[in-house]
């Protein structure tokens, strides 16, 4: 997803839509207003003002300033870095900062909500109803993926093995492993 630049200049990512994904982002552009962002990440005397702006050396981990780029619009709720182009809200800013991906601008609107002191919201009564309603299809999928590679596992022991009460107690200590690289291959998944 590239950026977009709109006519206010602020250079603006797209946002995925949904409920719990854009309340925490609302939630936080209301909470906490983009100076005190900028004032905390430029630290002590960092800001400058200028005329109905706020100037700073770029707080972003990938740009290396030596003179104010960084434009803070306290008015407007936006900042943009003439330096290396990027801008945007409240959010943005400390998305950018923090290293969250720009599939993660609602965890980050979290994070950022409670390092000022709010309260995230709460996630509506309709996501709960649609995890109840898909936590049986969730849980026979699970089932599938570790009864495979139950017998994934049998298969790679079965050679080794000498007779069948053996085999039966190797088919029954299977299942746990299962399960257990079926979390780990789902951690990874995650992660990466």
């Amino acid at each position: 997803m590239e950026a977009e630049y709109h006519p206010s200049g602020f250079q603006t990512t797209p946002r995925y839509r949904g409920v719990t994904y854009t309340t925490p982002i609302n939630a936080a552009n209301e909470a906490v207003p983009v100076i005190d962002l900028a004032d905390r990440l430029c630290g002590p005397g960092g800001l400058r003002h200028v005329g109905e702006k706020w100037v700073a050396r770029c707080p972003l981990p990938d740009h290396e300033d030596r003179s104010p780029s960084f434009t803070v619009y306290p008015g407007k709720g936006g900042w943009f870095c003439y330096g290396c182009l990027h801008g945007g809200d409240v959010v943005e800013l400390y998305r950018l900062v923090r290293g969250f991906d720009q599939r993660d601008a609602h965890a980050a609107a979290g994070h950022l909500l409670l390092e000022f002191g709010h309260q995230p919201p709460e996630r509506p009564a309709s996501w709960h109803r649609k995890q109840e309603r898909q936590k049986q299809v969730r849980d026979g999928l699970e089932d599938i993926k570790v009864r495979a590679l139950r017998r994934t596992l049998y298969r790679m022991v079965d050679p080794l093995i000498a007779d069948d009460e053996d085999a039966e107690k190797a088919w029954d200590e299977c299942l746990p492993l299962a399960r257990l690289w079926l979390r780990t291959m789902d951690g990874e998944r995650k992660a990466g």
